[in-house]
């Protein structure tokens, strides 16, 4: 049996996104490595050819290697499954890269407000008072940037305090909203129904239509910059915008705690609220503070006192 690589490759694709899947940026891994192929003249899939496409180019980190290994490797299951003879199946583990991340800012009350008061400095009042909004319902919701940036208007039911949220693989979800949220929320869509716009888009750009990313995480950069954050051990590089969900995820256990609440049922339940799909997940969030670790040893403290006969 032959294969024809490029067509497997489409069908491939077209049915992991039929069942999910978001894919982003397999079709060009996979193309290039077809390209590979194409020119060496071959015509089946080996383990060599994968290796050798995934550590290009040369002195890259271990984790773009197996990010580039990692489609391709899919792909030759899918065309081993049509015709044993026409790939090779890739093994897992060839690539082993550590995931490392990156030690969350975790911003203080007052530096949030801080932040979205910078924010009134920005020349264009719409542009200012989307940014502040962003601000805020990353910090007080726990979104994620880019959630907040791809909400609509007719995404929010004020009286009803929540919004659908769009998450990753389009998952949907409600969220409910502090009051406090929920007259902010008032008081910029009033602003916003002043200017006449043809777009059903939240945030608003300077130009009337969506915020677009890049610009919201340059002027959040920027804003960063005019307020001098103070620095928090283990940070490297700036406090980012997706650092405000991590505040939301610890400030909520640290709640959790202060209550004597059931943590575990807590996590499970930010793990909804967050948009995960396993609550495995929503621990990377829980990063530990000063803060939290003092109200974990007046909770155990408290415990071991109760327990003394």
């Amino acid at each position: 049996m032959s294969v024809d690589l490029r067509a497997a490759a489409v069908d491939y694709l077209a049915g992991r996104r039929a069942r999910g899947f978001r894919l982003v940026g397999h079709d060009r891994l996979i193309a290039s490595f077809l390209d590979g192929i194409d020119a060496r003249g071959a015509t089946t899939i080996t383990v060599a050819d994968a290796l050798s496409f995934a550590q290009t180019p040369l002195g890259a980190q271990r984790s773009t290697w197996a990010a580039r290994l990692r489609p391709v490797r899919g792909f030759a299951a899918h065309v081993h499954a049509l015709d044993p003879a026409a790939a090779e199946l890739v093994p897992a583990g060839l690539i082993v890269a550590k995931v490392t991340r990156r030690v969350p800012y975790l911003y203080s009350d007052e530096q949030v407000a801080q932040l979205m008061a910078r924010c009134q400095s920005l020349p264009q009042p719409t542009l200012a008072a989307s940014m502040g909004v962003l601000i805020g319902l990353c910090a007080a919701a726990g979104l994620r940037s880019g959630e907040a940036l791809a909400l609509d208007i007719e995404d929010l039911s004020l009286d009803e305090a929540l919004l659908t949220a769009t998450g990753k693989y389009d998952r949907q979800r409600l969220v409910p909203l502090h009051r406090s949220t929920v007259e902010a929320l008032r008081a910029y869509l009033h602003l916003r129904a002043a200017r006449s716009t043809p777009t059903g888009a939240l945030l608003l750009g300077a130009t009337g239509g969506r915020l677009n990313k890049n610009t919201a995480h340059k002027l959040f950069r920027a804003i960063v910059d005019d307020c001098a954050l103070t620095a928090r051990p283990g940070c490297i590089g700036p406090p980012r915008l997706h650092d405000l969900r991590h505040r939301f995820a610890v400030n909520t256990l640290i709640d959790a705690h202060r209550q004597d609440a059931d943590v575990d049922a807590r996590v499970a339940a930010l793990a909804t609220y967050l948009g995960h799909r396993e609550a495995a997940n929503t621990y990377w969030y829980l990063t530990a503070s000063a803060e939290l670790m003092a109200v974990v040893s007046e909770r155990v403290a408290d415990y071991q006192e109760r327990s003394r006969p």
